[in-house]
Formats: C-alpha cells, sequence, structure tokens
C-alpha cells in the first residue's frame, strides 16, 4: 500500500520540465500522486524534509504496495474581505480530499476514485476506469473526470478557471483519449456536457488539448464546444511556462462565445503569474488575472493582483500566505474588496 500526493501546481511541473502524467496518478494532472509524485514532494519539494527512515514514518506500505494506493489533501485558513463599512473575516475549511487507486493490472488498468468530504458534505469528484500504456504512450479512460482544458491552476477561483468553466469543482462524465508520444501530449474528450449529471438529449461536450513540452518551456492550446439545442458554449485558450533560472512564468488566455436563444455573449479571460524560488521549499508567487464579462460592453471589466509566499515547511506541511487586490465597476462595491488568504496545507 502506498501514500502519495497532491499537489495540483503547474509551476512546479514546468520548474521541473515534467508532464502531469509524471506525478499525478490522473494522467491529467491533479489529485493523487505516483510513487515519483509522492517522493518528490516528500523530500525534494520541502524547506526542511524529515527523514523518513529516521522518524518512521511509514511512507511506502508493503502489504499490496503495487496493487494499492491512497492519498489525501486538507486545505484550512482564514480569509478576511476588506472592505468601506463591511469587512469580514472568517475561518474556513477549503477543502479535503481522499483518494484511492486499485491497480487491477499493475501499469495498465486501473480503478480511480476522488472524493470531496468537506466542505458541503461527501460528492465524488472523479471516478473513472482507466487503461494505460497503449501504443505510443496512449490511454482511455471512461467515466466522471475533470476535463483537460489550459494551465488547471490550483486556484478555482481564478477568471482562467472559473469564467472559463473548468475546475477540479466541475467534473463531467463521458470518455477521454489521450497520447503522449515524446516531447508532444494530447488529450481528448466526449463528455454528456451536464456537469457530471445524466443527459437529457443527444448532444454532447467535446474537449481537447494539445502541447509541446520541453525541458525549459511548454506551449499548448485548448478548446471546447458545448451545445444542448437552445444554448451553447465554446472556448478556447492558448497558455505556456517557462523557466529561467529559479524563476518560473505562466500565462494563459481565453476567449469564451455564450450563445442562447439567438442571443450571443462574447467574453475573455487572461492570467500570468511569476514564481521566483527564494530558497529550497519557499515560493514567491505574484500573479494578475484580467475578465471582460461582456465585450459589446466598455469599462465592465475586472481585474486582480495576487502577491504572496507558499513555503513547504516540512514534508506534508504547507502554508500560504497571499493578498488579492480586486478592481471592478464602481457600482459592485462586494468586487472591489481586497482580500488576504492565510491557509495551512496538509498533504498526504
Amino acid at each position: 500500500m502506498q501514500i502519495s500526493i497532491l499537489l495540483a501546481e503547474p509551476y512546479i511541473a514546468v520548474r521541473e520540465g515534467l508532464k502531469c502524467s509524471s506525478c499525478h496518478s490522473n494522467l491529467t494532472g491533479g489529485g493523487k500522486r505516483t510513487r515519483m509524485g509522492a517522493g518528490y514532494g516528500a523530500q525534494d519539494l520541502p524547506w526542511k524534509p524529515l527523514d523518513l527512515e529516521k522518524s518512521k514514518v511509514p511512507f511506502y506500505w508493503s502489504v499490496l504496495e503495487d496493487r494499492i494506493s491512497f492519498g489525501g489533501d486538507f486545505r484550512t485558513g482564514n480569509q478576511s474581505r476588506f472592505l468601506k463599512d463591511n469587512s469580514t473575516n472568517s475561518f474556513e475549511t477549503e477543502k479535503s480530499n481522499v483518494y484511492f487507486q486499485a491497480d487491477l493490472i499493475p501499469n495498465r488498468v486501473s480503478f480511480y476514485l476522488d472524493e470531496s468530504v468537506a466542505p458541503g458534505g461527501t460528492q465524488t469528484r472523479e471516478i473513472f476506469a482507466l487503461v494505460r500504456n497503449l501504443p505510443g504512450r496512449s490511454w482511455i479512460k471512461a467515466g466522471k473526470f475533470n476535463l483537460p482544458y489550459g494551465l488547471r491552476i490550483e486556484d478555482d477561483r481564478a477568471f482562467i478557471r472559473e469564467a472559463v468553466g473548468f475546475t477540479f469543482n466541475n467534473p463531467d462524465t463521458g470518455l477521454e483519449f489521450g497520447l503522449e508520444p515524446g516531447s508532444l501530449s494530447f488529450q481528448a474528450t466526449i463528455t454528456n456536457g451536464t456537469a457530471g449529471s445524466s443527459d437529457n438529449n443527444t448532444s454532447k461536450q467535446f474537449t481537447g488539448s494539445a502541447a509541446y513540452v520541453a525541458d525549459r518551456f511548454r506551449i499548448g492550446g485548448s478548446a471546447s464546444h458545448n451545445d444542448s439545442g437552445d444554448a451553447s458554449r465554446e472556448s478556447t485558450g492558448i497558455w505556456g511556462g517557462l523557466r529561467l533560472g529559479k524563476l518560473v512564468l505562466l500565462a494563459e488566455a481565453d476567449w469564451i462565445r455564450n450563445e442562447q436563444n439567438g442571443q450571443v455573449q462574447k467574453q475573455a479571460a487572461t492570467f500570468a503569474e511569476l514564481n521566483y524560488e527564494i530558497v529550497n521549499g519557499w515560493n514567491l508567487k505574484a500573479s494578475y488575472e484580467y475578465f471582460d464579462p461582456n465585450r459589446k460592453i466598455n469599462e465592465n471589466q475586472r481585474d486582480r493582483v495576487i502577491l504572496g509566499v507558499e513555503p513547504f515547511l516540512t514534508s506534508f506541511v504547507q502554508v500560504q500566505i497571499f493578498y488579492r487586490f480586486n478592481q471592478s465597476i464602481p457600482q459592485n462595491r462586494p468586487q472591489n474588496a481586497d482580500e488576504l488568504f492565510v491557509r495551512l496545507h496538509l498533504f498526504f
């Protein structure tokens, strides 16, 4: 039995020159980690890693080691919102997930489960069968899963996640085909387009991503089309990452087209992020986000700036401190409230 680690941070993959499938059991990223990802997260990533042998931490269990594995991710913290005459402060459990994987045929056929247990009660985020290591390093996935689109950064509230509609809490049910020959990576899915519920028509959502992954940089594109008869939603995006010494740059731009009853709404979202490793385990982060909710309307845009530090203090423990500057139209006062986040992240 193997214990694994969750971290869904693209800047780490760019820094190490790796694909998502190198460290995650879910080959498109996020969720439970592979043995390689687990070892890296426990020993190479932290500022002060534990000596797991000396401390007798059962990091790798010998029982059914090649067949059964599990992991988890827990985030809790304090959030402050600063608004004249209406500031707030709240402690929250932001995320609590457990992961289970059974390798029915090692390195070939797997059953995978990603279960959210808090907040809001138990909810299955992902549950699927995976057949991998097919010709050309390809795989087939069937069940409920997160769709492969864009950078897939950890913050589901980011405009390139929330506005586009591809978050870790918005999976769908269907089929995925993936292929990773050499430095290339392709994923294509056909799903219900109903965010995981049953379909009530014959239309389907089609989503795909393609990327070139090199040691120091990567560049990719994503697209999605979801037509449900009276309404349709299309999105296209380009994204990439670049490593310059200890500096990692990420960027993504997305264009969204919504149509309902003949009415068309066009949107745009962009994201840029800078990550700098101050010392081993200490990451300094700065990002900028932009969102235009309706490109036909002038001066309705929103933007954000985020500054913070996120040290991996020791094995299994991360702290995140971020300040978010929000700017929107003056009439929408809540969207102009700045925010301070202090989080404790435990992972195993």
